[in-house]
């Protein structure tokens, strides 16, 4: 006997059916017809997403070229043209593009062929403090969306059932037309991840109760400090059929939590504001697609490309934006490449894992680098006593340990982090614990659990 929360969903049927057909036709969008593509075209060979990918990006280097002042200058200062570049080797050639590259240059990155009152604003948070602001054209955006359903599908979710989403500042709340599609088409329920309070995730477990969405969608973090909540709390689990966690890097022990306390898989998903989804896990879990469809993905380390298993720099090229073409962007995150094809089928090259923001890694006075993220979770696993922690390294020298205790930290455990600051980092490593009672998410609602103030560029 089918449970509550897995019983078919009569409105999903009219919603997928109906509803988003006849909004597609009223908003003249091709999402639908790009999705049905999308999924007939996703067990294509190797060859063929390569060759795709080429023409793809050879039209829009050429576009670059001739429409915006600050690619043509770029091209033109290392005397390259767009038909000059004919291999992959070629493509390496060109100058990665930093974050302040765009700050600087926005107005001559965008595209003199595409008229800026039909561009898209997109705003990232930035991991520093300082906002990016990029432009994305409509085609860009509606090839872009059926990449997300083609993506949110392989978690065992369909369009028009309901999502569970723990995430900030939803866009349907901006407009009566987004309340509209929310309503009939979108169906998503909130948890805001910036009032993740007792009572907000309390009034938050009746409604997925009630509304019993087949699908949880959220921040890595935020979803698993929900997770632990309904387990600590004794609360009824929901039981939805699957779970994206995204935006952040998923530990190994969140992911168990999630999928103990949820009863279904986790589906970790890799994107940024300024190229959205760029990379999934399938059914399989064993690394993460690349959404060759809409982007080129490289890892580099010293400005080359690094081996399958090493850790390197993220660089993007979007192959569908027009509007402000975007060619070998530095995002400012660091993976790595696996090795071979997944046993789904899928020729898609994969992520390994995602290792971190570059931001996001702490140096020893020795001038090692070590990933703040993969400190912070052994740090916790080893004292038994820590909530919640946070590492900012002020000085090379100099780490704060925000720590949030629970209810078996004591001086013992005090002591034991201290001897595990000087295994890793060295004695030539200062420290200091700063106790607090949480550790407050960032306006985009995500969760640092390292912050590097030195800057200057990593990897």
């Amino acid at each position: 006997m089918q449970s509550a929360q897995n019983r078919p969903d009569l409105y999903s049927y009219v919603a997928r059916n109906i509803v988003a057909p006849a909004w597609a036709l009223w908003e003249r969008s091709p999402y639908l017809n790009h999705l049905r593509y999308l999924e007939e075209s996703q067990y294509r060979s190797l060859n063929e997403v390569q060759a795709d990918q080429w023409t793809r990006l050879k039209a829009v280097l050429k576009h670059a070229y001739e429409t915006t002042a600050f690619y043509r200058e770029r091209f033109d200062s290392i005397g390259i043209r767009p038909d000059d570049i004919r291999t992959w080797q070629d493509f390496n050639a060109l100058p990665v593009l930093s974050k302040d590259d765009i700050r600087n240059n926005i107005d001559t990155m965008l595209s003199s062929a595409v008229p800026r009152e039909q561009l898209i604003q997109r705003k990232t948070s930035g991991s520093t403090g300082v906002s990016l602001a990029v432009y994305v054209d409509d085609a860009s955006r509606q090839l872009k969306r059926a990449c997300t359903i083609r993506h949110d599908r392989w978690a065992d979710w369909n369009l028009g059932e309901v999502v569970a989403c723990i995430w900030g500042n939803p866009e349907y709340k901006k407009s009566w037309r987004g309340h509209l599609r929310n309503a009939f088409l979108e169906r998503a329920v909130y948890l805001d991840t910036l009032r993740m309070d007792e009572q907000a995730m309390l009034e938050f477990h009746r409604t997925v109760l009630r509304r019993k969405p087949t699908l949880f969608f959220g921040h890595a973090h935020s979803l698993y400090l929900f997770a632990r909540f309904v387990e600590r709390k004794g609360l009824e689990p929901p039981r939805p059929r699957g779970v994206i966690s995204t935006a952040m890097v998923l530990h190994d022990f969140e992911r168990a939590m999630i999928e103990s306390v949820f009863g279904c898989p986790v589906t970790n998903r890799y994107g940024c504001e300024e190229a959205s989804l760029l990379a999934c896990e399938c059914e399989v879990h064993d690394g993460l697609h690349i959404n060759c469809d809409t982007i080129v993905l490289e890892c580099l380390n010293g400005g080359g490309p690094v081996a399958p298993g090493e850790v390197g720099a993220l660089v993007v090229t979007d192959l569908t934006n027009y509007g402000m073409p975007l060619i070998r962007y530095k995002v400012g995150d660091t993976g790595r490449m696996a090795m071979g094809p997944c046993s789904c089928g899928r020729s898609y090259p994969r992520l390994a894992s995602l290792e971190g923001r570059i931001a996001d890694y702490v140096r020893t006075p020795e001038g090692e680098y070590i990933s703040g993220i993969s400190l912070t979770e052994n740090f916790a696993m080893d004292l038994a006593g820590i909530r919640q922690l946070q590492i900012v390294q002020r000085k090379i020298d100099y780490l704060l340990f925000r720590v949030v205790p629970g209810q078996g930290w004591s001086e013992t455990d005090r002591k034991a982090l201290a001897r595990l600051v000087e295994k890793r980092f060295g004695t030539a490593m200062r420290h200091d614990v700063e106790y607090v009672d949480g550790i407050q998410n960032e306006s985009s609602g995500k969760y640092r659990f390292c912050i590097s103030e030195l800057g200057g560029d990593q990897l």
